[in-house]
């Protein structure tokens, strides 16, 4: 089992963008994501903390991982007087878009391709009030079949 924690703040994946080339005498469209584009600075990131956490081959065969990303407290929901504790982030960032942009840099370092991933566990919530925002990363190895939990066994 492969366990860190990433202090950033989580980038959703962007929509590719599309432009036509033309070489070697054929014209075609490429794929591209910009290059000031945060989610650049996020999967460096992403990376550095994975190379801290994790220095040996990718690991090979069918795994599960689960991502918890921390989002930023916004202002309307800071107080002084009242606690603040941790909320459920649901409006704003893809939760989808979130676990693309992460998967995509930690593949080739903990794993050798995303197609390995069997079982995929995401959450995404609001930072309590004296937490950082920060991606919370574990990677285990499947080794036999086990069912989903039931909804009625959650």
């Amino acid at each position: 089992m492969i366990a860190f924690t990433m202090p950033a703040i989580p980038v959703p994946q962007p929509r590719q963008r599309h432009r036509i080339v033309a070489g070697g005498g054929r014209t075609f469209a490429m794929n591209y994501t910009p290059r000031g584009d945060p989610v650049n600075d996020y999967k460096a990131t992403v990376r550095m903390a994975a190379t801290a956490a994790y220095t040996g081959p990718p690991v090979e065969g069918p795994l599960e991982v689960a991502f918890q990303f921390v989002m930023p407290r916004p202002k309307s929901l800071r107080w002084k007087s009242r606690p603040m504790p941790r909320l459920w982030h649901a409006t704003g960032k893809d939760l989808d878009n979130l676990a693309k942009s992460t998967l995509d840099a930690l593949c080739g370092l903990l794993f050798a391709d995303d197609g390995q991933v069997a079982r995929l566990v995401l959450s995404k919530m609001i930072a309590a009030g004296d937490e950082s925002p920060r991606v919370l990363v574990t990677l285990e190895r499947l080794t036999e079949v086990s069912p989903c939990p039931s909804p009625s066994t959650r």
